[in-house]
């Protein structure tokens, strides 16, 4: 009974540190951050100078009969702006062809060991409101005074700040879950040297794509709803 309990608490302790991770120093500094903010500066990193690379040797040699690269890079953008169809498919399919990246390599980033970006709920946060945002510019937009006779309903208002609230602790709780179960099988699956890992790299495989072309749907469906 004393070794069962020991071990729950061992869990226990071990929950509540995946939740509430100690915190980090900030460069060195007295100001304290969630280690998922290294995270997403080496992802955001990644991603610039991966568009940097892109943009000068594929971007600005673009060919009328493209290669295996350039076929690739204009499927992937291409699917996004179909995605995206409409009026400003243009800007909203690059808007949430990056988002995807970001939260899927944010998350992927898990298997080398790093705390996931979207484990912090400000990271969550800002993704969002950064979709707040385009729903409330190309509402205006696209809509003009209507969209202003839009928010003389209440109902409308709360409707559309549901929004960020909505995706954000979608996506946390999302990520968050992925972590605790991961954390459990490891915790009651000590003996196993398999087992474990297996579930933990299906966990963050299922949650860094799923939850990545939920919030890139989410948005394309509010952000087309906002312009009609």
């Amino acid at each position: 009974m004393l070794g069962v309990l020991l071990a729950a608490n061992d869990v226990n302790e071990k929950l509540t540190e995946t939740l509430s991770p100690e915190k980090v120093s900030l460069f060195g500094t007295s100001v304290m951050v969630n280690p998922s903010f290294y995270t997403a500066l080496a992802v955001s990193a990644i991603l610039i100078v991966a568009a940097i690379i892109l943009r000068f040797t594929v971007v600005n040699k673009m060919k009328d009969v493209p290669g295996k690269v350039q076929t690739i890079l204009e499927m992937f953008v291409g699917g996004f702006s179909k995605m995206a169809e409409g009026k400003y498919s243009g800007f909203v399919g690059g808007y949430i062809a990056i988002a995807a990246i970001y939260i899927g390599l944010g998350t992927l980033v898990e298997l080398l060991g790093f705390r996931p970006i979207m484990a912090d709920l400000n990271a969550c946060v800002a993704m969002g409101v950064s979709t707040f945002g385009l729903i409330f510019f190309y509402g205006f937009k696209a809509n003009g005074k209507n969209r202003l006779k839009h928010f003389l309903n209440p109902i409308n208002i709360v409707t559309d700040l549901a929004v960020p609230v909505s995706l954000s602790f979608r996506l946390f709780g999302s990520i968050m879950s992925g972590l605790l179960i991961t954390e459990l099988v490891y915790s009651f699956l000590f003996t196993s040297f398999v087992v474990p890992v297996i579930v933990s790299v299906i966990t963050t495989l299922f949650h860094a794509f799923i939850q990545a072309y939920i919030f890139a749907t989410l948005s394309t469906l509010f952000i087309a709803e906002a312009t009609e």
